[in-house]
């Protein structure tokens, strides 16, 4: 190559890399200028949410080393009639490492560094005792409530995997947080300076440590905050495992005013030297609990505290637990609040194996008066609201051993307290209430005998609006059973269950295992109680009289058939009496199989109403709604009135009643079962009686009325007979129960046909026909018409059972036909033999004049049955 080109090559290049600079420079350059752009949008749209300025002055990207970000002189600025920003920022960088993520196809996201240098943020409290935050949070409100709600998301929202992404360190450094009081003049500005907050190789699979650091109210550091966390999962959200927070003395007063009014603080000192490991306290988690040091609070002031009191509080403890094996070591514990104090000491060891140990465990309350504490601490008052709860509580925890057994002993005994707490319950002090509980541990075998009995006969439960507990009646429950660890699977047996309610004494006992895997768990049953007699009448509070019917709850979400998953067992209940709504129910059984959320009634039976009644293979599953429930139910020789009266006080049906009912349907509340339910009705009633209306005479008394000439009256009886023996069968669809056929009633000489249904809230659409009989007519006409056949008579029975109405009565053919045979009957008397042609005429007059009756009331009953459809048809809008 010649010397002059070999010279020239150089240049080229230099020329083109200047050149490649140059449009690199210039491209980022542009970058930063849309991505400032971008920023100072967003930063418009969170003025207009937060009511005062934010901006942005400059943004920053970089190539080199990685793809940086940096964000630089953001201002959160001060609100109107303020004269300090709310917020400054130095700088926000973020670095990512863009070419791994490229290489990996984005499977490999790493953020080397996230910095936040220089934050400051001014707390200030105004004249009207209000801070800039609480302006800015108030202002959140208003603006959230003006947006639109947010659509939930159809299903459960599926975890972000985050698997993909490390942040190498992410930091919050030299940050300032400064407190200044308008409303003091002249006080001096407060810090929380130095604030450092820090955390490092964030990543799934890897345990998370954050730290956090800070100089408050004082020249050096004098808080350390550590959290540590398991190894964290796909999602990233961590599970704490350790806490470890050390605050040498600082004096809370200065900060006091800048505290939410509510809170009522007026300062004190705090320090705090402690460490805690929650290992399986907390869920996911697992290993030991320890509890180490503690923490000192004193001279607490509050707005409100009678005669000065001050608030000491303080925990003093050397804890150390695992939930795994049932280790429990006491070295110190000392919890004060004011009175209050609950001290414990000793140790128990292997309570979940084979060989448990107690050794002078004693875990005691003292002064436990919640009424006391909020002398002391009067935000107390606020959370307890309208609970009264005034008088000492003891607890205690106690236990002991020899070689042979360890025992444990809990006893809560709230007979000094003075209880109060709305539409609950309510008990003076010095009424009992206590609860004991003894568990004997066997030192071989694992088995722990324990037994229970809680008092409430002091407790009054009427509050409740539920159970009608006076002070003074008896209510008590003793368990005793057993319980031990047969390899993976846990075993609890009840061998005795004492229930005292109200006087009525039951009995029972239960066996449940716990077993399966942690994914499919599997809980299994076998549970049995019984008794002599349960007055239900005396032990529930009755509804009001004249009370209105409870509205129906708005629909909730259907039950997660997880909560039932691996869940089986049977449960019986057997009682010689049952007393509900004046009724006696006796020999009641009652067995239920549980599969999951399947429930069936094997058995369930009960002798009352003067017969029998069975439910057996009635079925429904609690957690699908949208798959069938059936319902069978056989009654034999059952009053219909009392059995109707343990649904209603009002007479509608009475007799001895023989019926079947078999449903299906769908839904879990009454609307949707209205609507689904299908399924059949049939049976046979005998001497019935319908107590809704007297028919026969609210037809009559009306023709009576409407003829010529003065009669007889009908004595209206307030039911109408159905016969020695009717038989039913009606099918069910849609809410609706309706006749397969119609029914024909023989009442002496008059005769009712019903057609139609009954809405299942009792609502009657019955096109009927009553055969009025010329007894019923001889009488109302005084004897003037003497009818050779019945008269019919068309309505629809509607509205509801017990006091239904006569729609669409129609009386003219009638009246027309009496009249005729009155007139017919009074010529014969007058004309004798002699009557002739003329007789005859009369004669004639008098049948076409039935006739026209019969074929008017064919054609309105027609007119009724079509009507009545409709309505049927149309009463769900089906």
């Amino acid at each position: 190559m010649p010397p002059a080109r070999s010279r020239r090559w150089p240049k080229v290049l230099a020329v083109v890399a200047v050149a490649v600079v140059a449009v690199v420079l210039a491209g980022l350059l542009l970058l930063d200028r849309i991505l400032l752009g971008q920023v100072r949008k967003q930063a418009d749209t969170l003025s207009q949410r937060l009511g005062r300025p934010v901006t942005v002055e400059r943004v920053k990207t970089r190539l080199l080393g990685g793809v940086g970000v940096r964000v630089g002189g953001v201002s959160v600025g001060p609100g109107e009639g303020e004269d300090r920003p709310l917020a400054t920022l130095e700088r926000a960088e973020v670095e990512v490492n863009l070419l791994g993520a490229l290489l990996s196809g984005g499977k490999r996201v790493t953020v080397r560094e996230a910095v936040v240098d220089g934050l400051r943020v001014n707390v200030v409290r105004f004249p009207d005792g209000i801070t800039n935050l609480e302006r800015v949070a108030k202002r959140l409100e208003e603006t959230a409530a003006k947006e639109p709600p947010a659509q939930a998301p159809e299903g459960e929202p599926k975890p972000a995997d985050l698997s993909a992404v490390r942040v190498d360190r992410a930091a919050v450094e030299n940050a300032r947080i400064a407190f200044l009081d308008r409303s003091v003049k002249g006080a001096e500005e407060l810090y929380v300076d130095d604030l450092d907050v820090e955390v490092r190789d964030l990543r799934a699979g890897r345990p998370l440590e954050v730290v956090l650091k800070a100089a408050v109210l004082a020249k050096a550091q004098n808080l350390e905050l550590r959290v540590k966390a398991a190894p964290l999962p796909p999602t990233l959200v961590p599970t704490p495992e350790q806490l470890t927070l050390k605050v040498q003395p600082i004096d809370l007063g200065p900060l006091a005013p800048f505290v939410p009014g509510e809170a009522g603080f007026r300062g004190g000192r705090f320090q705090a030297d402690l460490a805690v490991a929650l290992g399986a306290a907390v869920p996911g988690g697992s290993g030991r609990t320890t509890v180490k040091g503690g923490f000192r609070a004193d001279q607490l002031a509050f707005a409100g505290q009678e005669g000065g009191k001050k608030l000491d509080a303080s925990l003093d403890a050397d804890l150390d637990a695992d939930a795994e094996k049932g280790d429990l070591r006491i070295g110190k514990l000392e919890l004060t609040a004011g009175p209050v104090a609950l001290t414990g000491h000793g140790a128990a060891t292997g309570l979940r194996g084979d060989a448990p140990r107690v050794e002078g465990l004693e875990i005691v309350s003292r002064g436990l008066d919640l009424a006391a504490l909020t002398a002391y601490y009067p935000p107390l008052r606020k959370q307890l609201g309208d609970n009264v709860v005034a008088g000492p509580i003891g607890l205690s925890l106690k236990g002991s051993g020899g070689q042979a057994a360890q025992s444990l002993e809990l006893r809560v005994d709230l007979g000094p307290v003075h209880l109060a707490i709305p539409r609950q319950l309510a008990k003076a002090a010095g009424a009992p209430m206590s609860l004991v509980a003894r568990a004997d541990l066997a030192q071989q075998g694992g088995v722990v005998r324990f037994d229970a009995g809680a008092d409430l006969a002091g407790v009054d439960l009427r509050p409740g609006g539920s159970i009608a507990k006076k002070p003074g009646d008896p209510m008590s429950a003793r368990a005793a059973g057993t319980y031990r660890k047969a390899g993976a699977e846990q075993q609890v047996e009840l061998t005795r269950l004492d229930l005292d309610l109200l006087g009525d004494a039951l009995a029972g006992k239960a066996r449940v295992a716990l077993g399966g895997t942690k994914e499919k768990p599997t809980t299994r049953f076998d549970a049995e109680l019984s008794g002599q007699r349960l007055d239900l009448d005396r032990l529930l509070v009755p509804a009001p009289e004249g009370a209105e019917k409870p509205k129906e709850p708005a629909a909730s979400k259907p039950l997660d058939p997880k909560a039932f998953a691996g869940l089986s067992g049977t449960a019986s209940v057997r009682l010689g009496l049952l007393r509900m709504e004046k009724q006696d129910l006796r020999d009641v059984v009652l067995k239920v199989k549980v599969v999951e959320d399947a429930v069936t009634l094997e058995e369930a039976r009960l002798v009352a109403f003067g017969g029998s009644v069975s439910a057996a293979g009635t079925a429904v599953k609690l957690a699908h709604p949208e798959e069938p429930f059936k319902i069978d139910v056989t009654m034999k020789g059952v009053e219909g009135e009392q059995l109707l009266a343990l649904f209603s006080k009002r007479k509608v049906i009475g007799g001895k009643l023989d019926a079947a009912l078999q449903l299906t349907g769908k839904g879990t509340s009454l609307d949707p079962i209205k609507q689904s339910a299908t399924g059949s009705l049939t049976g046979d009633l005998r001497d019935g009686a319908f107590f809704g209306k007297d028919l026969v005479a609210a037809v009559a008394a009306p023709i009576a009325s409407k003829l010529p000439f003065a009669g007889g009256r009908v004595t209206e009886g307030g039911s109408t007979s159905l016969g020695k023996q009717l038989g039913f069968a009606f099918q069910i669809a849609n809410g609706v129960a309706k006749l397969t056929k119609p029914i024909t009633v023989k009442t002496g000489d008059n005769a009712l046909s019903f057609d139609g249904g009954v809405r299942l809230d009792g609502t009657l659409q019955m096109p009927t026909t009553l055969e009025l009989g010329p007894e019923v007519i001889a009488k109302i006409t005084g004897g003037r018409a003497k009818m050779s056949a019945p008269i019919p008579v068309t309505f629809n029975l509607s509205g509801p059972a017990w006091s239904p109405r006569l729609d669409g009565l129609s009386l003219d053919g009638a009246v027309q036909a009496i009249v005729k045979q009155a007139a017919t009957s009074a010529a014969g008397r007058l004309l004798g033999d002699k009557a002739g042609a003329a007789g005859a005429d009369l004669g004639k007059q008098k049948a076409a004049a039935e006739q026209k009756a019969r074929d008017e009331a064919q054609k309105r009953k027609q007119q009724l049955e079509d009507e009545a459809k409709k309505k049927l048809k149309g009463l769900f809008g089906r």
